[in-house]
C-alpha cells in the first residue's frame, strides 16, 4: 500500500485557503507537535566558582554585589512624561 505524501507546497496552497485566524490555529498546533518532538534537555544550576580555574582569578560574592544592578525610583518608573 502506498502513501501518498503532500509536498510543502500542497500543504501551502492548501493552508492559503484558510481564512486568516485558521492559518494561525494551524502554525499554533504545528508549533506544538515541534515543541511536544524535542526531547527535555537536563539543566542543572552552576556552582558558585565552578567555571574557575585558578582561585585567585576567581570573582568573590563582593565583585558579585558590586556588578548587582540597583536600579533607583527615576530608572523604576520610567521617563516622566510633562504634559
Amino acid at each position: 500500500m502506498s502513501v501518498n505524501t503532500p509536498t510543502i507546497e500542497q500543504l501551502v496552497s492548501q493552508a492559503q485557503l484558510l481564512s486568516v485566524r485558521s492559518r494561525l490555529q494551524l502554525i499554533e498546533r504545528l508549533v506544538q507537535t515541534v515543541i511536544a518532538s524535542q526531547a527535555p534537555e537536563k539543566t542543572r544550576l552552576l556552582r558558585f566558582g565552578e567555571m574557575g580555574g585558578d582561585v585567585a582569578s576567581m570573582s568573590s560574592p563582593e565583585d558579585f554585589a558590586i556588578a548587582e544592578w540597583r536600579p533607583t525610583n527615576e530608572e523604576l518608573d520610567g521617563p516622566q512624561v510633562h504634559s
